[in-house]
């Protein structure tokens, strides 16, 4: 997400990063990306959030991770290239410009900066990103400090799923006012929003709820560890078959799968939220008292840090963790790290493991921010 004048302010220093250096070349690593220059978030993204205090952050990256998302995001032809690619962000703030109010240099931050936006002056819809980089610039306001006792690793797959499956629950399947006995379906129990939501769903709302989970068989101990009730192998069973009509509050979908919509509203009691994060919405009537919501957290993501701060108020009392690192991989090995993600078979997240710069191009980094 760096412009040609970032590239041009900062000269000789580099940094290591994976993404796409021009818009005609195919994501990949190199050493050849430039480092973020203070100010290139407002010069290039239009608008930005009401608000907005001016600040930008500029983070040494220690962790990011895989979302689908991440893997093919949408990218504007033009106006800010060479463009580091990544959304989930875990690091130190170096430095910061404009009028910060909350972060200063040594914080350590983590943040979603997979952001969908529109580029300054031509309007093209394009994403912020920058995580799979040594050093990646963000909004003060997207970013929040780590939950304490969790480290960087952790810290670093969590903010996109964690969001997303915050606002499904909260926002659309209306978690804030439903009563004790909430009857919950997470399709999708395993995977990084998945294992977000039966936490969340079970415990980040102070109610009691019953959790149904989709996920294999060879994960059940890994969803029953999360607080999910009730589990279905879908190897051997189809939910729609095994679940009564009438029988769910809230039917949240994580994986997509075709006929998912109909499928779910029809296992909804009056009252009851379908909610999917995948586009599969009911094609049919829906049943009396019933909604149905699909949502895209990345529309919504430029002024994350109080969602953060709540979200980090849950993980310090347990409510909301990632228990499960799948795999870890290097910035060089990105092609393998989507490669796993595309099977659908990671238990958990996937995690990017940045190498940190040297001390000179950290200093270099930081020299060019206090211009």
């Amino acid at each position: 997400m760096l412009s040609v004048l970032a590239a041009n302010a900062l000269g000789a220093a580099q940094q290591q990063a994976y993404g796409k250096l021009s818009v005609l070349q195919a994501p990949g690593f190199s050493t050849n990306f430039p480092i973020p220059a203070a100010g290139d978030l407002h010069k290039l993204y239009s608008p930005l959030p009401a608000n907005d205090t001016g600040c930008e952050v500029l983070l040494k990256v220690a962790f990011s991770s895989v979302n689908p998302s991440d893997i093919h995001p949408t990218m504007a032809p033009s106006g800010h290239f060479p463009k580091p690619m990544g959304s989930d962000v875990a690091g130190t703030v170096v430095a910061t410009a404009g009028p910060c109010k909350r972060l200063k240099q040594g914080d350590q931050v983590w943040g979603d900066i997979g952001a969908n936006a529109q580029v300054a002056g031509s309007g093209a819809r394009t994403k912020e990103l920058g995580a799979y980089a040594q050093f990646a610039t963000a909004l003060e306001g997207q970013l929040s400090r780590i939950p304490a006792g969790m480290g960087l690793a952790e810290a670093g797959s969590l903010p996109k799923v964690a969001l997303t499956s915050y606002k499904a629950l909260s926002w659309y399947a209306r978690f804030g006012s439903r009563p004790n006995g909430t009857r919950v379906l997470v399709l999708g129990g395993s995977a990084g929003t998945g294992s977000v939501a039966i936490q969340l769903a079970k415990r980040g709302f102070g109610i009691s709820t019953n959790v149904t989970t989709t996920t294999s068989a060879a994960n059940f101990e890994y969803v029953a560890s999360l607080g999910a009730d009730t589990l279905i192998d879908y190897h051997t069973s189809d939910w729609w078959s095994v679940l009564p009509d009438g029988s769910m509050d809230v039917v949240y979908d994580c994986v997509g799968e075709s006929g998912t919509g109909d499928r779910a509203v029809a296992k909804l009691r009056a009252g009851g939220s379908y909610v999917t994060i995948t586009g599969e919405l009911a094609s049919a009537e829906l049943p009396p008292q019933t909604e149905q919501h699909m949502f895209i957290n990345s529309d919504t993501n430029l002024a994350s840090a109080p969602l953060l701060e709540e979200l980090a108020r849950l993980a310090v009392v347990g409510a909301v963790r990632m228990p499960r690192i799948d795999s870890t991989f290097s910035l060089e090995a990105m092609d393998g790290a989507f490669n796993r993600s595309s099977t659908h078979h990671a238990v958990g997240k996937i995690s990017i493991a940045v190498p940190q710069p040297s001390r000179e191009t950290e200093a270099a980094a930081r020299e060019a921010w206090r211009r």
